[in-house]
């Protein structure tokens, strides 16, 4: 089953669920949701993939609030308490599938014709699904984590192109449909189990809070190029800035402000790599206000100053 989730706080009338299954398709008009809570947590009997199109949404997984920007994906397990918030503007789809055809996939423990397609199974994802098809792991309560690590364009390209071939096969199907969409179920796999495409976080319910939490921190220094304040993150993350800046700190033994400069010198190295800017352009538009400071940081992450550092490439 897909469904899409379109969800516009200031104009509930517009936001909607289309729901996509092999029997049959509908939409669900939202216009009298009042938003929910972790007092309105729901669960299933199925494997779902929750991946964010455009906006940011918060998820609630057992009690636990995260955010979720464009392109980020979860796995969630089966029989995990899970809802969404109709706080912010997103939208969003909702991949499920059962125990059932996952055990497809996998052609029931039978031989496949090649190699390489048994090799597709040894990933995190199918790791994941086999482990939590046996009735014994049903309770585990636990997720998979991608941050992308692509461009906005890029997963326009990579994976909203699968997931909109997904729906067109269950609009219109044909003889081959299902093993059309199995094909499509595994190229989505092999992008978000690739290091260069997404960076793959297994949460429990009671450990890795703090490196999911880190890689979170990571996307939004890319996002902003390292030119985000303390506050900024807390506010974005709904954590103490506090608490943000010791995870930082553990995590890379650094202070939240001289990694995040590690985000800012590598974008000012791209600009001067790759446009043809003013070294005075670059430092405003990185937010720099005193050039000299600019020049000073730069020397002191690369060795020279910009402008030699351009005149090298």
């Amino acid at each position: 089953m897909i469904t899409l989730m379109s969800i516009h706080p200031d104009a509930l009338d517009t936001s909607a669920l289309s729901v996509f299954t092999p029997e049959s398709q509908f939409n669900i008009p939202l216009h009298g949701i009042k938003g929910r809570s972790k007092n309105s947590m729901h669960q299933h009997n199925s494997f779902e993939f929750t991946y964010v199109l455009r906006g940011n949404m918060y998820q609630i997984v057992e009690g636990r609030r995260y955010l979720y920007t464009p392109g980020s994906c979860c796995l969630m397990n089966r029989d995990t308490l899970h809802t969404e918030e109709t706080s912010t503007d997103f939208i969003c789809i909702f991949f499920s599938v059962s125990s059932n055809f996952i055990k497809m996939l996998t052609n029931y423990g039978n031989p496949m014709l090649f190699p390489q397609e048994q090799q597709r199974f040894d990933n995190l994802i199918f790791h994941f699904l086999e482990q939590n098809t046996q009735e014994q792991h049903r309770n585990t309560k636990d997720f998979i984590d991608f941050v992308p690590r692509i461009s906005a364009k890029e997963q326009k390209i990579l994976v909203h192109d699968i997931f909109e071939q997904m729906i067109s096969t269950l609009l219109y199907p044909y003889y081959g449909a299902t093993y059309h969409l199995q094909d499509l179920f595994f190229q989505l796999i092999d992008i978000l189990c690739d290091e260069q495409y997404y960076q793959a976080i297994h949460v429990t319910a009671k450990k890795n809070m703090e490196s999911l939490l880190f890689a979170r921190i990571e996307l939004l220094l890319d996002e902003y190029h390292g030119r985000i304040s303390n506050s900024e993150l807390a506010h974005l993350l709904n954590y103490d800035g506090t608490y943000l800046g010791k995870i930082v700190k553990k995590q890379t033994g650094q202070s939240l402000f001289d990694y995040s400069m590690n985000f800012t010198m590598k974008t000012a190295a791209d600009m001067l790599k790759n446009t043809k800017k003013s070294v005075s352009d670059i430092a405003s538009e990185l937010q720099f206000n005193n050039r000299t400071h600019f020049y000073k940081l730069f020397k002191n992450y690369f060795g020279v100053t910009p402008r030699e550092y351009r005149e090298q490439l």
